[in-house]
């Protein structure tokens, strides 16, 4: 069994292109893991800027085969990192950029949170394939042929 501990080292290539490019002189290609696929339900909990990300989230990736319902975790976290970064965002805009402490005029705290969630969002979204660079490192599970030995069966010039 493998272990779950976190891959710290850089990120397995999707099994299609161990497929492509082959596996000379290592071990073999492994079978995917046919997780149960589907939309996960949102969590009423939501803060409004969180609930719609997620219905954004939602809108792009129904037909991808990517998500879980046991996702729906993951991606309040997504969501709700947002919404905290997009309040920080809007206490800057409204407060500016500096405040006052007994220390007397100093960085406002809501830079820090709108950099830190700046930063957790960012991290998240490559988990999920949700900026343009990221995209290319997800790879959709086809609901026909998860397990197929050779995605590109079929394809034309393939």
């Amino acid at each position: 069994m493998k272990s779950m501990a976190a891959n710290t080292g850089r990120k397995a290539k999707p099994r299609a292109l161990k497929i492509v490019e082959g596996n000379p002189g290592r071990r073999p290609i492994e079978e995917e893991v046919n997780f149960n696929r589907g939309i996960p339900t949102k969590p009423a909990e939501l803060s409004p800027d969180a609930s719609w990300l997620w219905d954004e989230i939602m809108q792009q990736m129904q037909g991808v085969g990517l998500l879980k319902p046991v996702d729906a975790s993951s991606l309040e976290v997504v969501c709700e990192t947002f919404a905290r970064w997009r309040e920080a965002v809007r206490m800057r805009r409204g407060d500016g950029m500096l405040s006052e402490n007994s220390q007397g005029r100093v960085t406002a705290p809501w830079i820090g949170i709108e950099e830190r969630a700046g930063k957790e969002f960012r991290a998240w979204c490559s988990e999920f394939g949700l900026t343009p660079a990221a995209e290319k490192n997800v790879s959709g599970a086809d609901e026909a042929g998860a397990g197929a030995q050779n995605p590109f069966d079929g394809v034309k010039g393939a």
